[in-house]
């Protein structure tokens, strides 16, 4: 084996190869003296010698603790379909035990680093926490905490941020909190809200993280949504946009740094409306906090999420006369001198009827004189949706508008 190492080096060949597997296979315990010369030489080109090191992992994984993080930095570097097998070996085969230094190791080296390339890690955690019973997850907690607020500072230290990376990190963090009860897991949640307050980045990440766990906990994450709910309103306030200016007046103007923050505060809070089934969440006195904060955001140049959010408030807060409080205050909105605040007061507005339903019904006398007013409004494409809302209003109704227009 120690021949076959040395010309593994020189003149490698996949016969080569196929022989040291197999004799790593036949060996056993007894290749241990050849590891570090192997592994040295494998990882020079762990393209070529990807089957290689999947032979030392599954072959003698007790004894590769102390190559694991050069693996995984070699595979770093030049990542692929093929060496995603190998990171999954890896979290499979090693114990976690020994896996989670070699991880936080990794981390350390690659977000100081030009590669800032976490797939390696990111394959081999998914894997390791999949294939780890609970109980064994719950005793290495500290160090998984410590693996994902250091991968959650991605985006706050990298100069070459991708989504799919973060996206790749929240996956994995998904999978953790379904093994984790709610007892175990509002300590972690707590500790990420408490370490996203250091940057902006950070509380992107944060956001993210939870607009994507209140999708897939569904009516489950509203158990967490206390720990959260003073902080998510806070974020959204400072979302908020200066005074409204020609800046704002167009769609395409340049969206602020926080726009991300915005996207994904808003995100989370319409998965939190949207799945209280109860009605729960949204007391008088929540209402009462959050419809003037999305009203504020009313001017911003994109509404694609508020519009989902702001217009479940008041379905989710479920009752007639918190209605008619939503029903007013968007409705004086649409006397703005800005037609982008009225196009975006009718957009809201449209899909609000949708969700109300047959419930909007209680609704319509008072919304008859703005509608009129919003029928004949000098910009087009506010008077186009307009009649939109109307049609929308007719089959709810089931009767003509005509006569009350």
């Amino acid at each position: 084996l120690g021949s076959a190492t040395t010309h593994l080096g020189s003149n490698p060949s996949d016969e080569l190869r196929e022989c040291i597997c197999a004799s790593l296979h036949v060996l056993g315990v007894r290749s241990v003296p050849h590891l570090a010369d192997l592994v040295k030489v494998s990882i020079g080109s762990v393209q070529d010698n990807c089957a290689v090191l999947s032979a030392v992992i599954s072959t003698v994984p007790q004894f590769t603790s102390a190559y694991i993080t050069d693996i995984l930095l070699s595979i770093s570097k030049d990542f692929s379909d093929n060496l995603s097998k190998l990171c999954a070996e890896i979290g499979s085969e090693i114990k976690l035990r020994v896996l989670l230094p070699a991880v936080i190791n990794t981390i350390d080296f690659l977000l100081i680093s030009p590669i800032h390339d976490l797939r390696a890690v990111t394959h081999t955690l998914r894997k390791c926490i999949e294939e780890n019973a609970t109980h064994d997850i719950k005793n290495q907690a500290a160090s998984i905490s410590t693996i994902f607020v250091k991968l959650l500072s991605y985006r706050d230290t990298t100069t070459s941020f991708t989504q799919e990376t973060e996206d790749e990190i929240i996956s994995c963090f998904v999978g953790l909190v379904y093994k984790l009860t709610e007892k175990e897991f509002l300590p972690l949640l707590v500790q990420l809200l408490e370490w996203s307050a250091g940057s902006l980045e950070k509380s992107i990440s944060f956001y993210n993280l939870a607009s994507q766990l209140s999708d897939k906990l569904q009516g489950l994450f509203l158990l967490f949504s206390g720990s959260i709910y003073v902080n998510l309103v806070e974020k959204l306030q400072q979302c908020k946009p200066p005074e409204p200016a020609e800046e704002f007046a167009s769609k395409k103007a340049k969206l602020s740094p926080g726009s991300d923050l915005s996207m994904y505060s808003l995100k989370t809070l319409y998965n939190m409306l949207r799945y209280d089934t109860t009605h729960t969440f949204i007391t008088a006195d929540r209402f009462d906090t959050l419809l003037p904060v999305l009203l504020d955001l009313i001017t911003l140049p994109d509404i694609t999420h508020l519009t989902p959010a702001l217009a479940q408030l008041p379905v989710a807060a479920n009752s007639d006369r918190l209605w008619k409080q939503f029903n007013f205050q968007i409705l004086n909105l649409s006397k703005s001198p800005l037609p982008m605040v009225r196009q975006n007061v009718v957009s809201v507005y449209k899909d609000f009827i949708a969700k109300l339903g047959q419930d909007y019904s209680v609704l319509l006398p008072d919304s008859l004189p703005f509608i009129a007013e919003l029928l004949e409004d000098s910009d087009p494409v506010v008077e186009e949706k307009t009649h939109e809302i109307v049609k929308s209003i007719e089959d709810i109704t089931g009767e003509s508008m005509d006569q009350y227009l």
